[in-house]
């Protein structure tokens, strides 16, 4: 009897790896090796992170992050937010007019937030709008279908 398995699939075999010098059974990495390597991959990884954090904001980024709000509150405004969601309306047209003070200020990274969170809050002003508006036209509804219910039964009668 052959001691190699036999093919995982029908028509298809396995792979030998014993020749390869990465997958072969011969060339395990010694644990020194291995933990060198991995220091070497978290140093490397924790590099990048902090590179990445220390940049700071670019004012072309901040101004496209006001950009995004004031498109926001605008959307907001469309759908009536300042009828059914005064509040966190008015308060993302705070936080946008912040955030342009801080662009003129040249403090990029603060800009950027007050925009992403103008833009947050307009969005819940939208979402708060819409929902007031659907939940006024499903209680209209009601209204109507109870004025016919009572029609009809009027009539049954």
């Amino acid at each position: 009897m052959d001691s190699e398995p036999g093919p995982i699939f029908r028509g298809m075999n396995r792979v030998r790896t014993e020749h390869l010098p990465i997958l072969g059974k011969e060339h395990h990495m010694g644990g020194k090796k291995r933990r060198i390597t991995r220091l070497l991959g978290v140093a490397l990884a924790a590099g990048l992170l902090l590179a990445g954090g220390c940049g700071g904001m670019s004012p072309i980024v901040s101004k496209g992050k006001i950009s995004e709000g004031e498109k926001a509150v605008n959307e907001a405004k469309a759908s009536n937010a300042s009828l059914n969601a005064p509040v966190e309306l008015v308060a993302a047209e705070g936080k946008l007019s912040a955030a342009k003070e801080m662009y003129l200020r040249e403090e990029y990274d603060a800009a950027a937030r007050l925009a992403d969170e103008a833009s947050v809050d307009a969005e819940y002003a939208r979402a708060k709008a819409t929902t007031e508006k659907n939940r006024k036209e499903a209680e209209e509804m009601r209204k109507n279908i109870e004025i016919l219910r009572q029609e009809i039964q009027r009539q049954s009668r």
